[in-house]
């Protein structure tokens, strides 16, 4: 099913968001033909930008009763094709529904629309003393709404989990233009909290998010960044065994390999300290005192230089943290301009198993001469793989990436794991999801998707057909 708007149907559109937020000409709706998947477009039949619940309302009954698709668009930041319309129809922008509509600090609690920026949100909440921690590298750019969407994750999740944990309530309009309300400023809730995790990681094809209730923490008194080279990755596995069998959980255990850190310089014009090891290992440390953070840093240093570490680089001051985390913010550009990456993949397995995941998908990368560079949450076993075309023809790569990618993903269910750790199944990787979930879960969700949008408009396509 796929209906071109004809152009009454366009005229109401722009009777409810008004002509300066409706684009039907391409050049005008180009920047919401993509998300930042690689190589993945599609043409849209018009793009509306509301600003309010009423204007999602009215647009998604028209859409439900003239059978027309709708795909919900937040930053514009995902990476398995979930904002990109396929098959044409209304792609429906959240940017400017961007209010922080209310900071509880007596509950901690962040009440926000869902175009709302996630680093917006973050520094708001740092003013009254208070931390969101979910920090995705597109922080700046990627929305809360989007966040809820594809259930992301981030570089903090060791410490302090992923987005579903912070999700208290919600409002949606569900595909017929009704509107549901669930949760609130609750820290338990054993009434609707049901609703909230079904919508929580569903891309889009269940209704569009409007507005989103957050649990926020403490932000943290005293915080340190280690950066750690080693020349293998072995040692590294065993060096954060030992960190957790020492009941310290650190806030960051990112990983960068020697490819990755190459293009980063290259792309910074900047060079990192050994940039010629193997592997650089992240530590960020959150602690109550300077006193403790010493502590736990030390005892993970020495840890680190037992397991065969080249060296350990402390960065104490906010200056320097933040030169360190702009290098990580920074790699998927780094690896599309420079390394002109083919697919970033960011399969999960078990903490255990990150070495056998990654001397598994160098081999995969040797036998079919497909470069690949390493990144990612080593502390919650989520690794991004990166397929890369370097300087080689696109002819020639398109003909290796699909056996890389099947390879990889059976490599990763091999060792216990999924297909993905934050970046949702979307449409690049839906070809892919009957190898990690069995065909019940896959009818489950279809007749859940039935249920909640029986003419199917909500973003098709993505997850599951």
């Amino acid at each position: 099913m796929r209906k071109k708007l004809g152009e009454n149907i366009v005229k109401q559109l722009e009777e409810i968001v008004g002509k300066n937020n409706t684009f039907t000409i391409a050049s005008d709706m180009e920047a919401y033909t993509h998300d930042e998947t690689p190589g993945l477009r599609g043409t849209p039949d018009a793009v509306v930008r509301v600003q309010n619940r009423e204007q999602i309302v009215e647009i998604l009954k028209l859409a439900n009763s003239e059978r027309i698709f709708v795909i919900p668009r937040g930053g514009g930041t995902g990476l398995s094709g979930g904002a990109v319309p396929m098959y044409g129809g209304i792609v429906l922008s959240l940017e400017k529904m961007n209010r922080i509509l209310d900071i509880d600090t007596r509950n901690y609690m962040a009440v926000v629309e869902a175009g709302t920026i996630n680093g917006n949100l973050q520094r708001e909440v740092e003013k009254y003393e208070l931390f969101y921690p979910i920090n995705p590298a597109s922080m700046d750019s990627c929305t809360i709404g989007g966040n809820v969407a594809e259930a992301a994750g981030g570089a903090n999740a060791v410490r302090y989990g992923t987005t579903k944990d912070y999700v208290t309530g919600m409002e949606v309009v569900l595909p017929t233009g009704e509107v549901v309300r669930a949760g609130g400023k609750l820290m338990k809730n054993a009434t609707d909290d049901g609703f909230i995790r079904l919508l929580l990681g569903s891309e889009g094809t269940f209704g569009v998010l409007t507005e989103i209730t957050m649990r926020l923490i403490p932000k943290p008194a005293a915080t340190l960044v280690l950066v750690i080279p080693f020349h293998s990755i072995a040692p590294i596995s065993e060096a954060v065994a030992r960190i957790f069998a020492k009941k310290i959980i650190p806030t960051m255990l990112e990983l960068m390999d020697n490819k990755t850190i190459q293009v980063c310089e290259g792309y910074l014009s900047t060079e990192i300290p050994y940039h010629q090891a193997a592997f650089h290992l992240l530590v960020r440390l959150d602690e109550e005192s300077n006193e403790n953070l010493e502590k736990v840093a030390e005892i993970i240093g020495e840890i680190c230089l037992e397991a065969g570490a080249l060296e350990v680089l402390v960065a104490a001051d906010t200056q320097r943290q933040e030169e360190i985390w702009k290098i990580r913010r920074s790699i998927h550009d780094a690896l599309v301009h420079k390394a002109s990456l083919l697919a970033d993949e960011d399969v999960v397995v078990p903490r255990n198993e990150i070495t056998r995941l990654i001397l598994g998908t160098t081999e995969i990368s040797k036998r079919l001469s497909l470069p690949v560079a390493f990144f990612g949450h080593l502390g919650d076993g989520n690794i991004h793989v990166n397929f890369l075309r370097e300087d080689r023809s696109i002819a020639e790569v398109e003909k290796l990436l699909p056996a890389a990618l099947l390879e990889l993903f059976q490599l990763t269910i091999g060792l216990e794991g999924k297909i993905s750790g934050e970046h949702g199944v979307g449409f690049f990787k839906k070809p892919y999801l009957h190898l990690s979930v069995d065909e019940g879960y896959i009818s489950i969700l279809r007749r859940i998707k039935k249920a909640l949008d029986p003419s199917g408009i909500m973003n098709p396509g993505k997850i599951i057909d």
